[in-house]
């Protein structure tokens, strides 16, 4: 079975759930399928690990259809709103360091893809001067001075195939930068998600 016809399936076998946790639900799947094929899996072979339709389908709904004092309750009782002021201070500053920490993780990802790109085109600005300039060096230096102009041309020759290289490698550390920017992401929403449902 593909990708189209498990998530059909899926759904089909979700009828019993909300909409709105149906269509996440799929989308979670569609998701975690298409990262693994990205990763160089079989798409086929990625469906097979993740079970049959109806085993999935069953631990959803079961999860679902757990007594209320089995899941996450509808609201903070009064004491733990209590709690939540009064430890202000002390959490607040727990969080603030936590958000500013995670801008700071990345800024630090990107900071690879900012040094290719502007490493990118400031070979590929001088290569271009370089070229465009030989001419006039030709004419102000004559017959003289062919060796410089030889010399010029080589340099820019050399700063465009450096320009190239750094737009290769800007390319891969993006596509690199952008998955683990996506994957930490991720991780910190499923990491809130987690917590929300244990309290």
């Amino acid at each position: 079975m593909n990708k189209e016809q498990f998530l059909k399936a899926l759904q089909d076998a979700l009828k019993k759930l909300p909409m709105e946790e149906r269509l996440r639900t799929i989308s979670y799947y569609g998701e975690l399928i298409d990262d693994r094929i990205e990763n160089g899996e079989n798409e086929y072979a990625v469906i097979e690990s993740l079970g049959t339709v109806a085993g999935i389908a069953g631990d959803i709904l079961s999860e679902e259809g757990k007594p209320l004092s089995q899941k996450s309750r509808s609201g903070p009782g009064a004491g733990t709103i209590i709690l939540l002021v009064l430890g202000f201070p002390l959490w607040g500053t727990f969080l603030l360091v936590g958000a500013v920490l995670l801008l700071v993780i990345f800024i630090l990802i990107f900071v690879p893809v900012l040094v290719l790109g502007s490493v990118a085109l400031a070979c590929l600005a001088a290569a271009l001067l370089g070229l465009v300039g030989t001419p006039f060096l030709a004419l102000e230096v004559g017959l003289a001075g062919f060796p410089s102009v030889l010399f010029q041309i080589g340099l820019s020759l050399a700063a465009l195939g450096l320009s190239l290289l750094s737009a290769v490698g800007l390319f891969y550390t993006a596509t690199g930068t952008a998955r683990a920017a996506k994957a930490i992401w991720l991780g910190c929403i499923s990491l809130f998600h987690k917590r929300r449902g244990s309290l």
